[in-house]
């Protein structure tokens, strides 16, 4: 042992003026320290090499160095050492490998080496340095498994150094964007991808990415190295160290072309609904936006109407898709019931099935909108051009049917039909029961209705038959037979309604549409007028009659308004003694343009525009008004008689307007009487029978007068 120091000590010392100084080096060393001699004996084995190992240095110093050899490397070990010794280098080449040691107790470790060869006294000593790199060998074998693994991810990804520059790709990058690893590195993303000028704001949006320090992602219209434009999404990600220093930054790319396609397809359609085209061209839009999307494609669409396929809509060039594979989707009701079928043939090749399929898909969808955005439509055109209860043509409808008719130089027969007496069913058994009678009649109706004639509810309860057969006994064969449609009572809740029909025929040849209906429309209040159940031509005369009511009508209104109507008072005596029993006032009209209008005009037509309970109200407070005059001169009434109309007895305000009145001039009830029709005494009123009695209550006399006979 004291000659192997010897050796150490000439071996470290040999140039060294401080001796004695590197022999406790190398013992105190944190690297393991091996000297063998020429015959691959072990001279030094340091603690920290006795720790690597797991040897002690009495079990190590002296034996052949095999012992220290890992046992696949012992076979080659004796020659490679003969085979330096003989002219080999001075340090060993690979000084810094790495190697995996063998323990004592089998186990293994990952070290790094480093050995050296000396010449002393012309024998030739190798020098070994080893340390524990199993944190290293660990972190590398990691950081080998990861870059293994992000070069076989789908997704392409790089890697940036902090002034973001390539430092890593995988192989998806470079299928991507056809640039490898030797051509990217080095280059920041901005330079080396290529950027197209449209959109303008893309490079200064990727700029932005690349320089962001917190997690971040945007889309981008690129261009491959082949000149390929594809959409990307790009995310960045940084990397910080445990101090928060920024090391790296990872950057990943998504290939999203299809899904802007199919984004861009979605935008397109929903904007065209927007707008809302007509059904068979939303249907082309739909098939020629699938089109642009998917390559050498033909699109049908179809709507299904009672289960069955009704072409829609397709595309124009199918006959041109060769080798073609079809696809089919069912279009669906918001509720899952199938409204149409989707139809797409491809090329064999041209797109990818799973594109295909999210293109069927969100296509389907849209199919499925504009399905319900027809039926919708079609649901509006029935409310505006149908009547919801009957399911008749409405107003509107006519409008443009009779448009129609006239501007085709067709001179049509205009019948407008008023149901009489609906208002008794009204009356005793209500609106719901009125509206089964009507239905009724317009069954009858459509039961005798020809092909070429046209039928309509224009409002409540009237009704419009335009027909083409224009001579005068078949229009009047017309009129009769629309009036035997009512002939038999109608039958509700077992009860029996006898109803009649007023009807207004119009016809004049290239009359235009609003002549034909209006005048139409005075025929049949003319017949209303007396009595109504049958049918009247419209004549120019009963046009005059009608334009002289209207204007009649607004001055009578004028007048009621500024209260240019009078009272005149007639003395009613008894015949026999002469004596005064009471006075009847009477109203009177003088127009400044039409002169004196006689009750028997004015009344009926107050009644016609709505105006006669103003009439009465205003009888009613002049009469009462009257009566206090002369009371104050001392003059003596013993009654006065006013008229009312029966329209007047049916609303619920009489009984308050004829209180307020008498209250307001302070006339007692037996000094004023109401008269009423004997015809009105007969309808059997019970509402009429209960005003009449709240006026009796309140001493108000009544009488019943025949109007038209002048007796009373």
């Amino acid at each position: 042992m004291r000659q192997d120091a010897e050796v150490i000590m000439k071996l470290t010392d040999a140039d060294n003026a401080a001796d004695g100084i590197f022999f406790p080096a190398l013992e105190q060393n944190m690297m393991g320290a091996v000297l063998i001699n020429e015959n691959d004996e072990v001279m030094f084995f340091n603690p920290a090499a006795e720790k690597l190992w797991g040897y002690k240095r009495e079990e190590v110093i002296g034996n052949n160095i095999d012992m220290l050899i890992p046992r696949d490397l012992r076979p080659a070990h004796p020659e490679y050492i003969r085979h330096n010794r003989e002219g080999g280098k001075a340090r060993v080449e690979g000084m810094s490998r790495e190697l995996q040691l063998e323990k004592k107790d089998g186990s293994k470790i990952w070290t790094r080496f480093a050995l050296s060869k000396v010449s002393a006294e012309g024998k030739v000593y190798y020098l070994a340095l080893v340390r524990d790199a199993s944190v290293e060998m660990a972190q590398k074998e990691q950081t080998r498994q990861l870059i293994i693994a992000v070069d076989h991810l789908d997704r392409p990804v790089i890697v940036l150094d902090p002034e973001r520059h390539i430092v890593q790709c995988n192989r998806a990058f470079t299928e991507m964007f056809g640039y490898c690893i030797s051509e990217a590195s080095g280059m920041q993303p901005d330079t080396l991808l290529n950027i197209p000028e449209f959109p303008a704001d893309n490079r200064i949006r990727l700029q932005q990415l690349l320089w962001k320090t917190a997690r971040d992602q945007d889309e981008f219209l690129l261009l491959t190295r082949t000149g390929e434009k594809i959409w990307i999404k790009a995310s960045i990600s940084p990397v910080y160290d445990v101090l928060a220093h920024l090391q790296n930054l990872v950057m990943t790319f998504s290939d999203i072309t299809e899904e802007r396609q199919i984004r861009q397809l979605e935008g397109n359609i929903l904007a065209a609904m927007c707008s809302s085209p007509p059904f068979h061209e939303m249907g082309e839009i739909i098939c020629r936006n699938i089109e642009s999307v998917l390559n050498e494609s033909h699109v049908s669409l179809f709507a299904l109407r009672n289960g069955m396929p009704i072409h829609w809509a397709s595309s124009s060039h199918g006959a041109e898709v060769q080798n073609a594979q079809s696809w089919s989707a069912t279009i669906r009701q918001r509720d899952g019931a199938p409204a149409g079928i989707l139809q797409i043939k491809t090329s064999s090749g041209a797109e990818t099935s799973a594109f295909i399929e999210r293109v069927a898909d969100i296509s389907q969808h849209m199919a499925a909108l504009a399905l319900e955005q027809e039926k919708s439509r079609q649901h509006i055109e029935q409310l505006i051009q149908f009547d919801p209860m009957t399911g008749l043509p409405n107003r509107n409808n006519l409008h443009n049917y009779l448009d129609d008719l006239v501007d085709k130089a067709v001179s049509p027969v205009v019948y407008l039909i008023g149901v009489d007496h609906i208002q008794d069913v009204i009356d005793s058994l209500g609106y719901a029961w009125a509206d089964q009678a009507l239905l009724e009649v317009v069954n009858r109706f459509r039961e005798k209705l020809k092909p070429d004639q046209y039928l309509c509810r224009i409002e409540g309860t009237q009704f419009v038959l335009v027909s083409l057969e224009n001579d005068v006994s078949n229009i009047t064969q017309i009129a009769d037979e629309l009036r035997n449609v009512v002939s038999k009572p109608i039958m509700i809740d077992n009860k029996p309604f006898p109803l009649t029909l007023s009807i207004g025929i119009s016809y004049d040849v290239g009359k235009n549409r609003d002549y034909l209906l209006s005048t139409a429309h005075n025929a049949m209040d003319y017949i209303r007028k007396n009595g109504g159940n049958g049918w009247q031509f419209f004549s120019p005369a009963m046009n005059e009659m009608v334009k002289e009511r209207l204007v009649l009508g607004a001055a009578l209104k004028e007048a009621i308004s500024n209260n240019q109507l009078k009272l005149v008072y007639q003395p009613q005596i008894f015949a026999e003694t002469g004596e005064l029993y009471g006075i009847e006032a009477l109203a009177r009209w003088h127009d400044p343009l039409h002169g004196h209008v006689p009750p028997s005009r004015f009344i009926p037509l107050a009644e016609e525009i709505g105006e006669i309970e103003n009439i009465g109200r205003w009888v009613i407070a002049e009469a009462c008004r009257q009566l206090a005059e002369w009371r104050s001169q001392n003059i003596h009434i013993p009654a006065l008689s006013v008229n009312l109309s029966a329209l007047h007895f049916r609303s619920n305000q009489l009984p308050n307007q004829v209180s307020d009145a008498m209250h307001a001039w302070g006339i007692d009830g037996h000094q004023l009487t109401v008269e009423i029709t004997e015809s009105m005494m007969m309808e059997h009123d019970t509402e009429i029978f209960k005003r009449i009695q709240i006026l009796r209550d309140m001493g108000v006399g009544l009488s019943v007068d025949d109007f038209g006979t002048g007796d009373g």
